[in-house]
């Protein structure tokens, strides 16, 4: 079987990093050609990837039948256009989170997919942080009963997020509402999809609040919300960019006992209502299966571990924290 070969179009710090690390590590994929539409990038992209292809313009790119699967890491506000070309071009995609602004764009996107007979995928990295997997298996296992309340909080500060693009392009991209910046387009798609993967009822109502406090004018470095499911668990989900002491990043509440944890790959802790033993979770670390997936997706080995379904939820989730953060009120989520 000849290699899967890829093309990635915006070749910034995730394009460059984790993108094209997995690409050269993996066997039965090749990196095949970037495009970017800064010459500096380019120009990197050249250097670091002797023999490929370089292209400026994406239908270029497009045009090229050595490209099979196309991986979308470009800021958020081009995910919908950029995929919607692919795939109507004969490629599968491979979009970087946020999936799309807005379900409706997401809906666009997915129907696409359908017509054209292709697979799409999402880059949900974060459902493979180690202290996360290692939740989600003491959960699966009963180990705490049935999840009641999850805390979820991502506590970070400073100038680092609000400049972390990249030299050449647009390093402050993330605080610009042009490109799709701010906090709840950043991580309600990680850490609101880890909830709703978590918790696994559909949701029902989101009461939320985001505001832009220090870090832009634009859009948000601070956001909270509340999340009710059905059946009457709920979820706080708490991201900012103004937090100098950092908060534990989980707090899962079960009918038998509760789960802990500090932080990013670190080790959780579980206790029971009815022991003395707190039991610690060492994390779990299976990213490669995401990008396994993706692969056995495209020769039709698999399915899609991160569905259309679990897609319409993530992006409804976020369209509710808009929507309820405007009006000041609770907004069910439909």
């Amino acid at each position: 079987m000849s290699d899967l070969g890829i093309g990635i179009v915006g070749y910034g710090k995730v394009g460059a990093g984790a993108h094209r690390n997995w690409t050269g590590k993996t066997d039965g994929v090749k990196l095949v050609a970037v495009c970017d539409g800064t010459e500096v990038r380019r120009q990197a992209a050249a250097e670091e990837n002797p023999g490929i292809a370089i292209y400026e313009k994406f239908s270029d790119m497009l045009a090229d039948d050595s490209v099979e699967l196309v991986i979308v890491t470009t800021p958020p506000s081009s995910h919908c256009e950029l995929s919607v070309q692919a795939l109507e071009a004969g490629r599968h995609v491979f979009v970087d989170k946020p999936f799309a602004m807005t379900r409706v764009e997401a809906e666009q996107m997915l129907d696409t997919a359908e017509l054209a007979g292709k697979v799409i995928h999402c880059h949900q990295s974060r459902r493979y942080d180690g202290e996360y997997r290692a939740i989600v298996k003491a959960v699966a296992a009963g180990k705490i009963g049935e999840v009641q309340h999850v805390r979820r909080i991502w506590s970070q500060y400073g100038q680092g997020w609000a400049s972390w693009g990249i030299e050449g392009f647009n390093p402050t991209w993330r605080i610009q509402r042009a490109y799709g910046g701010g906090m709840v387009y950043d991580y309600a798609p990680h850490c609101g999809d880890q909830i709703l993967r978590l918790v696994d009822k559909p949701l029902h109502s989101v009461f939320a609040d985001a505001r832009g406090i220090k870090f832009s004018d634009e859009v948000d470095d601070h956001f909270s919300c509340m999340m009710r499911f059905e059946g009457g668990a709920t979820a706080y989900l708490e991201c900012s960019n103004m937090t100098t002491l950092n908060a534990p990043h989980w707090y899962v509440i079960g009918t038998e006992g509760s789960i802990r944890s500090e932080g990013v790959n670190k080790s959780a802790e579980l206790k029971r209502g009815d022991s003395e033993e707190t039991e610690t979770l060492a994390p779990i670390h299976e990213i490669d299966e995401l990008y396994e997936n993706v692969i056995a997706s495209i020769r039709g080995e698999a399915t899609p571990l991160v569905t259309a379904d679990q897609l319409r939820a993530s992006m409804g989730l976020i369209d509710a924290i808009f929507q309820s953060a405007q009006i000041g009120e609770m907004v069910t989520v439909g």
